[in-house]
């Protein structure tokens, strides 16, 4: 689909530039800290949307929400699903993704993590008619969640490519994420034993 407005070069990214500083959570050894078993994540969620791709003179602002629950099967180590969804007046972005999701506790409060997803993405693009489509997602990214209590964490930011390829045409977006984050159960890191004492 083409909107009758002057072209414009598309939004510039570096999506592996992204990953690459999203993967620094597992470029070092995991923290001796307990993680947790089960996230979930629910907030806010802000996107650069590749807009000149459908023939918009610019990139697009969106508004929404972004909500993802987490179960880490082992320490450092989980699946992730994300539901999220982006809006303004002229068109939205809507994704469900799912994928691996790696984690790093530093210190006693900051945990960051990595994730790669990969789902479907749907806009709804409303110029004369409206017209609609349906393409595969693939979203890189990670952030940073800051502890608050025991069960509640602060998801200070989480930065995300997302890539589609709706209208038969690519677009590399950026988000950006943060909310609050529920957190249950606890993977507890195994213990090291005492080496044996000599006679």
């Amino acid at each position: 689909m083409k909107v009758s407005q002057p072209a414009a070069a598309p939004l510039t990214s570096l999506p592996v530039v992204l990953f690459v500083l999203s993967m620094f959570c597992v470029s070092v050894p995991a923290g001796a800290q307990d993680m947790p078993r089960v996230q979930v994540f629910g907030g806010y969620s802000f996107t650069r949307f590749d807009s000149p791709s459908f023939g918009f003179a610019s990139t697009s602002n969106l508004n929404g929400y972004n909500f993802s629950p987490a179960f880490n099967l082992i320490q450092g180590f989980g699946v992730v699903a994300e539901l999220s969804g982006q809006y303004n007046s002229r068109l939205n972005l809507r994704d469900l993704t799912f994928g691996p999701q790696f984690l790093y506790r530093r210190g006693n409060n900051k945990m960051f993590f990595a994730h790669l997803l990969v789902g479907e993405g749907r806009t709804f693009v409303n110029v004369a008619n409206g017209e609609g489509d349906t393409s595969r997602a693939v979203i890189a990214g990670g952030g940073m969640d800051l502890d608050l209590t025991p069960r509640f964490a602060w998801r200070v930011f989480q930065i995300d490519y997302v890539h589609t390829t709706l209208f038969n045409d690519k677009q590399n977006n950026l988000r950006f994420s943060t909310g609050l984050v529920y957190r249950w159960g606890t993977l507890k890191q195994k213990g090291h034993k005492a080496p044996a004492q000599s006679p």
